[in-house]
């Protein structure tokens, strides 16, 4: 039987479709004739870290490979805690491979005495002097780092972290790869002195990773990230290959819909997987909030409108959150989202003059306005008009509209 959780990635054996994406991402992985960096790149709650912990799960069955999954946005306080929780785990990955089990606490003292003199071997060969590495009383191997109690150099320990990974893909002959997801976040360690450079800071380690290090990085604030790899002034310009994860097609969102339903001991007919999809598409979030709150003999379309509107509805909370995060990083203040709900009355998009004057913004004032909302994930550009990127976030937006009027 399938387990669900809304809103967490599916588990490796749950995963539905995603099957290309995934061989791609395993073959650019496993190959050590060409050392491929990749950014995969979606947006939110679309599957990615779903897709990244399958391929976590595939890559961790190859002999000579340790993949190293690290959340960014989870992780993220200051450096020091920071780094700390990515140094372990480096190691704790390293430590896996090299023992053989999942359960470190199984390993013998011997083994792990073992591995801690490999680690420190590796490190004395790259002269890496800011990272060492100790066994606790419990026989963990954890990391230490030597800060600088007065004035941390926070800008060697960032490379010192990464170095150790060629170090130890030399030492015990295997390859890494490196997950960074929601990498994106790592601008919030620019505030730090010796990190306000992070992305050329880490062009520097990609550049320097040796034969038998790969990175891949992910994020769900797509603009960001785009601007991130594609412009030309970017450090990270021409690092990375990009892999686009869209929707799924709606074979596989039927399959996804039938599947929760057939958890929750539910069965129907095609048509009711066939209307969820119509209303909300193939993104696995929205189908499975859907599936959740669907009754049997209830209309599908009366239970989406629900969760999108009343006060506890699951998808209003989301696109809630989604809004008061996107608008909350660009500039322009409440009239955004006035804009947002005029352009959600059109599913074609509406074009500058005619958001101008529903609005009654002149527009020379609305470029302002606009350019600063191609900032969010919010919108797009379809050639000349302006459209609701998201159909959940557009119906959300459109029912708004209506009540105001």
């Amino acid at each position: 039987m399938a387990k669900f959780k809304i809103g967490s990635p599916a588990s490796p054996k749950e995963l539905i479709d995603r099957k290309e994406e995934l061989a791609d991402l395993l073959t650019k992985m496993k190959s050590r004739s060409i050392n491929y960096n990749v950014a995969v790149i979606g947006y939110r709650r679309i599957g990615k870290t779903s897709i990244l912990v399958k391929l976590q799960d595939l890559l961790e069955k190859e002999e000579k490979l340790i993949p190293i999954y690290f959340d960014v946005q989870k992780n993220m306080t200051e450096p020091k805690i920071f780094f700390t929780r990515l140094q372990k785990t480096i190691f704790d990955g390293y430590i896996q491979k090299l023992s053989g089990t999942q359960k470190a606490k199984t390993v013998t003292t011997k083994i792990m005495g073992e591995v801690l003199s490999k680690l420190l071997d590796a490190f004395k060969s790259k002269k890496i002097t800011s990272i060492s590495a100790q066994i606790t009383a419990e026989g963990a191997i954890i990391p230490k780092i030597d800060f600088d109690e007065k004035k941390p150099d926070y800008n060697n320990i960032f490379y010192s972290v990464f170095r150790t990974l060629k170090a130890l893909s030399e030492e015990g002959n295997v390859k890494f790869v490196v997950i960074l997801d929601e990498f994106q976040d790592f601008t919030n360690l620019t505030r730090y002195e010796g990190l306000k450079d992070i992305f050329n800071l880490f062009r520097a380690v990609v550049q320097e990773r040796g034969d038998n290090v790969s990175y891949i990085i992910s994020g769900s604030r797509v603009h960001m990230l785009n601007k991130i790899l594609d412009s030309g002034k970017s450090p990270l310009f021409t690092h990375f290959e990009k892999i686009i994860i869209h929707e799924m097609n709606k074979k596989f969102s039927i399959e996804l819909f039938t599947k929760y339903l057939s958890a929750k001991k539910i069965k129907v007919e095609e048509s009711i997987p066939e209307k969820a999809f119509e209303l909300v598409g193939g993104n696995p979030f929205y189908l499975m909030a859907l599936a959740e709150a669907w009754k049997p003999k209830e209309d599908i379309k009366e239970t989406y409108h629900e969760i999108l509107t009343s006060p506890l509805g699951s998808l209003k909370n989301y696109v809630d959150y989604i809004l008061s995060e996107d608008l909350g990083n660009v500039k322009g203040g409440v009239i955004l989202k006035t804009i947002l709900r005029t352009v959600a009355t059109s599913k074609e998009g509406l074009t500058y003059s005619e958001i101008s004057h529903a609005i009654g913004v002149p527009m020379t004032k609305l470029s302002f306005y606009m350019s600063n909302l191609q900032n969010s994930d919010l919108t797009e550009q379809v050639e000349k008009k302006f459209k609701i990127r998201d159909k959940i976030v557009r119906d959300y937006l459109k029912i708004e509209a209506k009540e105001l009027e």
